[in-house]
């Protein structure tokens, strides 16, 4: 008798095809009251963000990189539609960089990109794509 098993290992990955690329950050608001305003004119700080297809990322800062690794895609209630929504996670250990590492991500007409935190009184971070 033979016995066919599948692996746990074979978890199928979200789609990441719309985020893959070079995306410039604009800026991240949001906050208790809405008080948090930080732009690259504010914060002196030109950030670009890299997604890559194999699920790593890199993130710079003035041309210098500052952090990159794996990302996690995940599905979550997103608190703003209701809806199951893809929720990104980056590594925990990674350097503040201005901009959120945790939240729901969406883009719009493949040109923009949020991620929102996914909490009331939350922040989100804007980006627009560059390659």
């Amino acid at each position: 008798m033979e016995i066919i098993s599948c692996s746990s290992d074979d978890n199928t990955k979200i789609d990441n095809s719309d985020l893959v690329g070079k995306w410039n950050w604009t800026n991240t608001d949001g906050g208790i009251a809405f008080h948090i305003h930080e732009t690259p004119e504010l914060t002196g700080k030109i950030i670009h963000l890299s997604l890559m297809e194999n699920y790593t990322y890199s993130i710079t800062e003035n041309g210098n990189e500052i952090s990159n690794g794996f990302y996690e895609l995940i599905i979550k209630k997103s608190i703003y539609s209701g809806e199951l929504e893809r929720f990104i996670q980056f590594p925990e250990n990674h350097q503040y960089t201005g901009i959120v590492m945790k939240g729901i991500i969406k883009t719009f007409e493949n040109i923009r990109l949020d991620i929102s935190d996914n909490n009331h009184d939350g922040i989100g971070s804007g980006f627009v794509r560059i390659e």
